[in-house]
């Protein structure tokens, strides 16, 4: 079975506190494949449907869901106060590596 190579998790806007159900749910993938990433992706959409995506690299894979929240909450921060109202949220990890340390990677039978 392919292994994933990021995880999303989206919903609707109710304010920052909104993000906290979509890190614990890519958290929880995360703790359940036994994977962790190094890139934390958060996507906002907007009422007419302009999109933006604000992502963050870190050298070595993400540890603990407080650190992935605290990276999916800072850039909203710099975003804050918004322009105009959201519509969905959507949060990313990728870059995903086993917890040994190893980038998972599909195998090509050649």
């Amino acid at each position: 079975m392919p292994q994933a190579r990021a995880t999303w998790r989206v919903s609707s806007f109710g304010g920052p506190k909104r993000l906290e159900p979509l890190v614990e749910k890519v958290w929880t993938y995360c703790e359940s494949a036994s994977t962790r990433g190094r890139t934390v992706t958060l996507k906002l959409k907007f009422f007419d449907f302009e999109m933006i995506a604000r992502s963050r690299s870190v050298p070595a894979p993400v540890s603990s869901r407080d650190d992935l929240e605290r990276l999916v909450v800072d850039p909203l921060r710099v975003e804050m106060p918004l322009s105009k109202p959201i519509r969905l949220l959507g949060v990313s990890l990728s870059s995903l590596q086993a917890e040994a340390g190893d980038e998972l990677q599909l195998v090509l039978a050649i």
